[in-house]
C-alpha cells in the first residue's frame, strides 16, 4: 500500500491555487476511510486509491516545479507528456482514478441519500443505493446531473456546464443554456439566468473552476 501521508502543510507564501491544490490532496488522501463507511471493502478498492493519490502527488510536484517565466522548459514539457500518458493511458492509472473517483461519488451520493433521491429522473429508480449500483460504480456509464452534482459537491469545486445539445438556448437564441454544480453553485445560477455569462463561469475567489461543454453522450474540457 502506497504511504498517504504526504506533506500538504501550508505556508503563508502559497497562492490561493495551491492551496486549493493542497485542499484537494488532503481530501484524496483521507478519502479510502470515508468511503469504507459506505460499503466497500478496503482491501479491494485500496490499490485504486492508492493510484489516485499517487496521481495527486504528480500533479502538486510538477505544480511546485512549474517555471514561474513564460518560457515553458523541458522538464515542464516531460511533465506534461507523462500526465497526459497517465490520464490516457487505459487498464492503468486512468481508469483506476476514474473508478475511484466513481466510489467518491457514489459514497457521498449514499451518506445524503434522503437529499439526492429527489433528483433521480429515472423511474426505474427509487433508493440511491441501487442507483449507485447500477449507474455510478460500473465503469462505462455516462455521468449524468446527479453525479456530476455530488462529485463537484464532494470535492468542493465548481463545475459550469455549458450544454450543445441542439436546443439548450437561452431565451434570446443566442446563449448556450449553462448549469453550476459545488460551490457557489447559487450565485452563478443568477448570472446563468442572463444572456450575458458573468466573467465567462470563473470566479477569482475559488481558484477551482471546471468549464465543460456538454454534447449528447459526451463532455469537453473547456477550461
Amino acid at each position: 500500500s502506497t504511504d498517504t501521508s504526504t506533506d500538504i502543510s501550508t505556508n503563508s507564501g502559497t497562492t490561493g491555487q495551491e492551496k486549493e491544490l493542497k485542499r484537494i490532496q488532503t481530501y484524496v488522501n483521507d478519502s479510502l476511510a470515508e468511503v469504507t463507511k459506505y460499503g466497500y471493502d478496503q482491501f479491494t478498492i485500496e490499490m485504486f486509491h492508492d493510484e489516485l493519490v499517487d496521481l495527486m502527488t504528480f500533479v502538486a510536484a510538477c505544480s511546485s516545479n512549474q517555471n514561474s517565466s513564460i518560457k515553458v522548459n523541458a522538464n515542464e514539457i516531460e511533465n506534461a507528456e507523462k500526465l497526459h500518458e497517465k490520464l490516457n493511458e487505459e487498464n492503468a492509472t486512468s481508469d483506476y482514478c476514474t473508478w475511484f473517483l466513481r466510489v467518491i461519488t457514489s459514497a457521498y451520493l449514499k451518506k445524503d441519500a434522503g437529499r439526492f433521491v429527489h433528483f433521480l429522473d429515472d423511474p426505474n429508480y427509487f433508493d440511491v443505493p441501487t442507483f449507485c449500483q447500477r449507474e455510478v460504480d460500473p465503469m462505462g456509464k455516462e455521468c449524468g446531473m446527479v453525479q456530476v452534482l455530488a462529485l463537484a459537491e464532494a470535492f468542493g469545486v465548481r463545475v459550469v456546464i455549458e450544454y450543445l445539445d441542439g436546443n439548450a438556448l437561452l431565451s434570446d437564441g443566442t446563449v448556450l443554456m449553462r448549469h453550476t454544480f459545488g460551490a457557489d453553485a447559487g450565485v452563478e445560477a443568477k448570472r446563468s439566468n442572463s444572456s450575458e455569462h458573468a466573467n465567462d463561469g470563473k470566479d477569482d475567489s475559488n481558484p477551482v473552476n471546471i468549464t465543460l461543454l456538454y454534447r449528447p453522450g459526451h463532455y469537453d474540457i473547456l477550461y
